[in-house]
Order: structure tokens, then C-alpha cells, then sequence
């Protein structure tokens, strides 16, 4: 008897302490509080096919953050944690901050379980040991039906960070590690999302957040541009359609625009619109399959997408206030890969090319240095703006989704290798310094590869002799690129793009086609003159560069 009294007193002790144990966790850590705790498995697959598992613990918290007028709010997210990092069965690499994509459904957000993106950067073959940090955003969670900020400036990027902020200090209070990375990221809307995380950053929080890398994909970064060419493609996708209505109902909400959105729409659509849109019981595939096979031009009734109307007039007005590149000033320390498929079939690649644009022009233009950091380049460390560009497909979701996930897959898999005590691994360094163009060609011929007898054949033809200048070759490369739905022009945009520019393939033209060893030079000097001599790099530069700017005023006009 004495023997199970003692082993009873023991028991409730256990219990006792293992309450206290449990009490703490929940408790909350400077205004952070855990809202549900869980074991899952997320899969790496699509459409039910699943290729790899791996088990990760979620722990749900509720955080303070802000609303639009800075008014105080309480926002949900995620820390997700791999069971084997969680454990300590393996070490951890870092964090990543992920921005989630377009969700209408309530049910479809991270602390509802629904994961797809995240999932597939950790449950993958490469296993990349990092903890996944996620919102909710506003509008979701527990502030459901409150209406979300859909692309709508800085919002949801000040809600990542706070999200940050709050994942760091629950990890602090329970002794896990944070890892040496970490890494902003999102596609699509969640793209649109990491950008104004980061400029939320650059411009408030540089002390305390520092991002190894923000790796963004098919994103709305000029939203006037990209909401311009959803309209204008009124026969184009499904998502089209959506976007352009969560887009119109976010700006009149958050704005203040004062638009009755049904009366813009037809039928069916009009009268279904508070069910389908505002009610939350609708995931976005499911109004994808509502609305497949209708156009923008029979969803919404023409003042939409008419330049001339006020009511587009007073929508990109709107946009213009709450513009990402507004007041913000770039850290020039910060590490940017941006991707986005050539003919994207919602977000139109220009306008990630805006965002490049923006990042150099910002170093040009307000630090006057004539080799900036953020420069195009499609090979990582060439530059802390690294560029791609050139795939060749047109769908969103499974083209450019799919080719940014296995992107960011690499990436978070790179890091810790690439690195050691925070700098870049040397010999990698040194493999990469050199890596051009124009590096490779030199090298191919040291090796014996008669590059430039190769080059003349194939613009020749076999055999051939003499003739050939750059816009021959444009036309003569137009024929050979029809069958991959290409032009010559895209292919010089894709270089471009890609961090090559038109003075560069000028010149690789020119050595690949010269018939002597002595090299015509190209200094810049030389470009002013009037005439320069046909046949030689000048010659082409000449109206190259002539030609580039007239298309650049005809755009500003």
C-alpha cells in the first residue's frame, strides 16, 4: 500500500510539473501568445501525387501588429518547424518568411493548414532545414471578414515582419535556434507582398532584420501596368478576371473609393458577387472553376477598362498613392533574385522588369555610382540583383509557379553551402568571377573550338562567304526562332534581362564575326560620332542605341 501511495504521489508530480511545463509554452511571450500546437505532414507533390513527406510541427500564435491607420491589431501566423529540425536531429540553416499568394476561401490560409508553397520548399529531396514563418494577413484569421489588403501598398508587408519579429521572440523563449539565413519570399501576389516586407524593412527595421535574400516570382510590382494589362486582355485567362475584381474591391475598401462594384458587373455575377467574393466559402479555385471560360469583357461592364473613364482614372490614382517604389529607399546590401516567365499570362513580365529598373535606377540616380550593386545578372553574387527572365512559357500557375519553387528550392539549398562564417566560399567565388559571355568563347577557343568558324557557318550557311551584318542576322534568326513561338527582338530582351546589354552583344557580334585577330574597340567616346564606319561595332552600336532611345520616348509619350 505504501509502495502505491508513493508511486501515486510520484505520478502527480509528474502531472503537476508536465501542467506547469504545458502552461508555460502556452503562455504568452511578450505579447505573443500560441494559439493551437500541432504535428502534420507536408508533402512535396501536386494534384494529389505525392513524391516526398516530411513531418513538421506548427505552432499557431496570435501577434500585435497595426491595421491601415496604424491602429493597434491582433494578427494569427504560423511558425512551422520540420519534426527532425524541431527534435534536434538536424541543425537549422535558417528562416524563411513566407509571403502566401491570391486566397479568397477563409479556410485557405497557414493557420488553417492549408500549405502550398511553403510545403514544397521544405518537404522536397533536398529537405533544406529551414523554420517557415507565415501570416495569416489581415482580413483572415482572427480578424476574418474584416476585408483583406490585396496588393494594396505596405500593409500585409508590415504584418510579415511584426509576424518575424513575434516567430523570433516565441523561438527565443523555448531555446531553438534561428539558423545563420534568413530568407524573405512569395510568388504572385505573395511576391507583390515580399517586396513591400522589404522596403517595410529597408525603411524601418534595418537594425533588427537583415534578409540574405528576398527571392520573389510573377509579381504585380507597377500594379497600374498590371492591372492595365488585365483589363486590356479581355479575353485572356481566368485569373484575369478574378484579379482584376479582388483588386477593384481591395482599393475601394481600403482607399475609400466609394464604388458600387456590383452595378460594374453582369450577370451572374453582379448578384452572387457578396457570396462569391466577401463570404469566405469560396476557395480561389473554386470561383477559377465559377468563372472558367468567361471573359473580362462579359464579367465586368466596360467603365473598368476604359482609360478614359473616371472610374480608371480614379483607380490608378489610387494605386499611384500607395505605389511600393514610393519614399522608399533600397539598402544596397540587400540580395534580390526576381523571375517571372516571358509571356505570363497574368502578371505581364514587365512589370518585374519595373521593379529592376527601379532598384537600378535608384543607385544610378541617388548614389551616383557608375558600377551599381543592383545590376542584372542572371548568375548569383555577379550582383545583388539577380534576374530571370527567360523562361519561355506563358502559364502563371503551373509554368511560373512551378519553375520559382524549384528556384527557391535550390536556393535555400545553396545557402548553407555557398557561405561559411558569413562570407562566400571562395572557390565557388573564384568559378563564378569570370563567368560571361564572352569568358566562355575565350576559353572555348583556348581549349581549340574555332567559335567564330562556327558562328560564320551558321550565318552563311555552309560554306558560305562574306556578307551578314547584326540586323541580317535579327532577320535571318526570326525565321530560325519561329517554331519556339520567339522573336529576335525578345531574345536580345531576354540577354538584356538577363543582365547583357545591347553594347555587350554589339561587341560579342562583332569578335564573333571579324575576320582578323585585331579587335575593333568600342570606347564610348567613339560612339559620338556622327558617322561611324559601316561594318564596324560603332556602326551598330551607333543605331542601336539611337533606335533604343526613340523607343524609349515613344513609351514616355
Amino acid at each position: 500500500m505504501k509502495r502505491n501511495a508513493t508511486k501515486r504521489l510520484k505520478m502527480a508530480l509528474l502531472m503537476a510539473i508536465a501542467s506547469m511545463a504545458t502552461a508555460n509554452a502556452q503562455a504568452p511571450v511578450d505579447g505573443v501568445r500560441v494559439i493551437n500546437e500541432t504535428d502534420t505532414v507536408w508533402h512535396f507533390g501536386y494534384e494529389g501525387l505525392q513524391l516526398y513527406s516530411r513531418p513538421v510541427h506548427r505552432i499557431d500564435i496570435a501577434y500585435p501588429s497595426t491595421d491601415l491607420e496604424g491602429n493597434p491589431v491582433e494578427l494569427s501566423g504560423y511558425v512551422a518547424i520540420p519534426a527532425d529540425l524541431y527534435s534536434g536531429e538536424q541543425p537549422i540553416d535558417g528562416i524563411i518568411l513566407y509571403n502566401r499568394y491570391t486566397q479568397l476561401g477563409y479556410n485557405d490560409i497557414p493557420t488553417r493548414g492549408y500549405a502550398l508553397g511553403e510545403d514544397l520548399a521544405i518537404a522536397n529531396p533536398l529537405r533544406p532545414n529551414y523554420i517557415v514563418v507565415a501570416s495569416d494577413f489581415y482580413g483572415f484569421g482572427l480578424t476574418e471578414g474584416l476585408g483583406q489588403y490585396y496588393c494594396y501598398g505596405t500593409a500585409n508587408g508590415q504584418a510579415s515582419i511584426d509576424c518575424l519579429l513575434a516567430a523570433r521572440k516565441l523561438l527565443d523563449a523555448r531555446g531553438i535556434s534561428q539558423g545563420r539565413f534568413l530568407v524573405n519570399t512569395g510568388y504572385s501576389s505573395g511576391g507583390y507582398d515580399a517586396i513591400a516586407t522589404q522596403k517595410v524593412r529597408d525603411m524601418y527595421y534595418k537594425d533588427e532584420i537583415s534578409f540574405d535574400k528576398t527571392i520573389v516570382g510573377g509579381f504585380p510590382f507597377d500594379l497600374r501596368d498590371a492591372f492595365s494589362e488585365y483589363v486590356n486582355r479581355k479575353d485572356d485567362s481566368t485569373m484575369n478576371v478574378i484579379a482584376s475584381i479582388v483588386i477593384l474591391d481591395s482599393y475601394n475598401r481600403n482607399a475609400g473609393l466609394d464604388i458600387d462594384i456590383p452595378s460594374l458587373l453582369n450577370e451572374p455575377v453582379g448578384s452572387h458577387f457578396e457570396e462569391w467574393f466577401h463570404s469566405g466559402q469560396y476557395s480561389t479555385q473554386q470561383l477559377i472553376d465559377v468563372f472558367k471560360g468567361l471573359t473580362l469583357a462579359e464579367v465586368v461592364k466596360d467603365t473598368l477598362y476604359r482609360s478614359d473613364s473616371q472610374l480608371s482614372k480614379k483607380l490608378k490614382n489610387a494605386m499611384k498613392k500607395v505605389a511600393l517604389e514610393n519614399d522608399w529607399e533600397p539598402d544596397t546590401l540587400q540580395n534580390y533574385f526576381v523571375f517571372n516567365v516571358l509571356k505570363d499570362n497574368v502578371v505581364p513580365v514587365s512589370s518585374c522588369r519595373c521593379f529592376a529598373d527601379f532598384l537600378a535606377n535608384y543607385y544610378y540616380e541617388d548614389l551616383g555610382d557608375s558600377s551599381p550593386l543592383f545590376d542584372k545578372s542572371i548568375i548569383p553574387e555577379k550582383t545583388h540583383l539577380q534576374t530571370n527572365f527567360v523562361v519561355n512559357a506563358e502559364s502563371h500557375i503551373l509554368g511560373g509557379g512551378a519553375v520559382y519553387v524549384l528556384n527557391l528550392i535550390s536556393m535555400l539549398a545553396a545557402l548553407p553551402v555557398l557561405y561559411y562564417d558569413g562570407e562566400l566560399n571562395t572557390h565557388y567565388s573564384d568559378l563564378v568571377k569570370d563567368f560571361s559571355v564572352m569568358q566562355i568563347i575565350k576559353k572555348l577557343e583556348k581549349m581549340g573550338i574555332d567559335v567564330k568558324a562556327i558562328i560564320r557557318e551558321r550565318l552563311n550557311g555552309e560554306g558560305g562567304e562574306g556578307g551578314g551584318g547584326l540586323f541580317e542576322l535579327i532577320a535571318k534568326l526570326n525565321n530560325i526562332l519561329e517554331p519556339f513561338n520567339l522573336t529576335a527582338v525578345e531574345v536580345v530582351q531576354m540577354a538584356e534581362d538577363s543582365g547583357l546589354s545591347l553594347q555587350e552583344i554589339a561587341e560579342l557580334y562583332a569578335y564573333l564575326t571579324e575576320e582578323s585577330e585585331a579587335r575593333p574597340t568600342s570606347a564610348p567616346q567613339e560612339l559620338k560620332q556622327k558617322h561611324p564606319l559601316p561594318g564596324t561595332p560603332d556602326y551598330y552600336l551607333f543605331f542601336m542605341e539611337n533606335w533604343l532611345k526613340e523607343k524609349t520616348k515613344e513609351l514616355k509619350n
